[in-house]
């Protein structure tokens, strides 16, 4: 009888812990969500207490953001540098972090580790060089350099995930199949890429990640053009000390995208298991 009182006081126990952790996880988004549809009189309460649920619920602040000209194209600019900057980062990691991984040259630890602790400067140091560089190859005022300055600091992470990912897959496989005559390119595409799928979808995410909420770069690089990102308008939009429910509505737009994004990826990451079973 004790030990069905324990271990019904276990369950219920972290059915409790479990309920907090959803609630911890669930409550930012609610309140974001919340502002994002409030009306002014559930913003601006004049010292009462702010409600729960707006009084009248409207979609307000995003047909003001769907009309305003300059966020639709910081959006379309955002989007395009980082969907660039993905596909350059792994274009420039995957095989770098594979060559790591297999092929044991002297010196390789040290390579690796210098590559890894580029990302230990902040990026106030590196943006000063980077600009005047780009500068000079008439990169400044375009997404693609943007996209390059955003692929300069992932692509340390991505060979760092990508080589961790190589590492786990046997290497009996590539030899099977340069036994039935694959060559190495062929072997490294067909046999090795599908099954690094899932390590290589996650690195493509904080990729994304990465270049959607960076804001140093695309500052100094977009500074004298037309162009701007999301991050840059928000902070000219936070000079003026805008309302929360402005915020909430930008915040909202903002993620929408990203979580687009990790939902598409994650079929990816779902294949690339599947294909390593069945390998």
């Amino acid at each position: 009888m004790t030990l069905r009182i324990r271990v019904r006081a276990g369950r219920i126990l972290w059915f409790s812990g479990l309920v907090v952790m959803v609630l911890i996880v669930i409550a930012p988004v609610f309140v974001m969500f919340k502002y994002a549809i409030s009306d002014r009189a559930s913003v601006v309460t004049g010292g009462m207490p702010i409600p729960l649920w707006p009084f009248h619920p409207t979609l307000e602040q995003f047909r003001g953001l769907a009309g305003t000209e300059q966020f639709l194209a910081a959006a379309v600019t955002s989007l395009q540098a980082a969907l660039l900057s993905v596909t350059l980062s792994l274009a420039i990691g995957t095989p770098a972090a594979y060559a790591l991984s297999r092929y044991r040259f002297p010196g390789v630890m040290v390579l690796a580790t210098a590559l890894i602790s580029i990302r230990l400067f902040p990026d106030v140091v590196a943006v000063v060089p980077v600009v005047e560089i780009f500068t000079r190859l008439a990169l400044v005022n375009r997404v693609l350099g943007v996209a390059l300055a955003h692929s300069l600091l992932a692509a340390p992470y991505v060979i760092f995930i990508a080589m961790g990912v190589f590492d786990t897959i046997p290497i009996e496989l590539e030899e099977q199949a340069r036994i039935l005559g694959a060559g190495p390119v062929r072997s490294f595409v067909r046999i090795v890429l599908p099954v690094a799928l899932p390590g290589l979808a996650a690195a493509a995410i904080y990729v994304f990640l990465l270049s959607w909420d960076e804001f140093i770069f695309s500052y100094f690089l977009l500074a004298f053009g037309e162009q701007s990102t999301l991050p840059v308008i928000l902070q000219k939009i936070l000079s003026w000390t805008p309302q929360h429910n402005l915020l909430a509505a930008i915040s909202v737009v903002l993620s929408v995208p990203v979580v687009a994004f990790t939902f598409l990826v994650q079929r990816y990451m779902q294949t690339g298991a599947m294909a390593g079973a069945v390998k």
